[in-house]
């Protein structure tokens, strides 16, 4: 019984552990994003590989419109730049690559769900408020 008890312990200490959390790239993963041209930039999440991928999923959902509204702009589609794998993004006829980099194409364009494109401000509100995150304002 104790043995089992100490097991139990260890694997509950090991999954709490490895929670990714949403914050820039350190040594425990993180987002990072470069910049590929005027309005084009590239996401990524590291995370552990215990991490669910629906996690991933709304970190770089969450991410690519921060970045968005950060850039000046109103709305952003989003493309796999090394995955081929789609799922869904919970969103009505929505696809979002999983990872592990996006390719975020932003524009004015206003949301359309049949076109993938993305409200950059409701995505921030609705996972900005799952996560309890506050999508960083525009800096100057």
């Amino acid at each position: 019984m104790k043995r089992l008890t100490i097991a139990l312990l260890a694997g509950a200490c090991m999954l709490a552990g490895c929670a990714t959390e949403y914050h820039p790239l350190n040594s425990e993963g993180g987002y990072s994003e470069k910049p590929l041209g005027p309005g084009v930039w590239q996401v990524k999440i590291d995370s552990s590989p215990y991490t669910h991928a629906r996690l991933v999923q709304d970190f770089s959902l969450l991410r690519s419109a921060e970045l968005t509204l950060q850039q000046g702009y109103s709305s952003f589609g989003l493309s796999a730049s090394d995955s081929a794998a789609l799922v869904l993004s919970g969103q009505p006829a929505q696809a979002v690559p999983p990872g592990p980099d996006l390719l975020v194409r932003m524009s004015h364009q206003p949301a359309d769900s049949k076109r993938a494109i993305y409200d950059a401000r409701v995505v921030c509100a609705q996972l900005g408020s799952y996560y309890e995150v506050t999508c960083a304002p525009r800096s100057n």
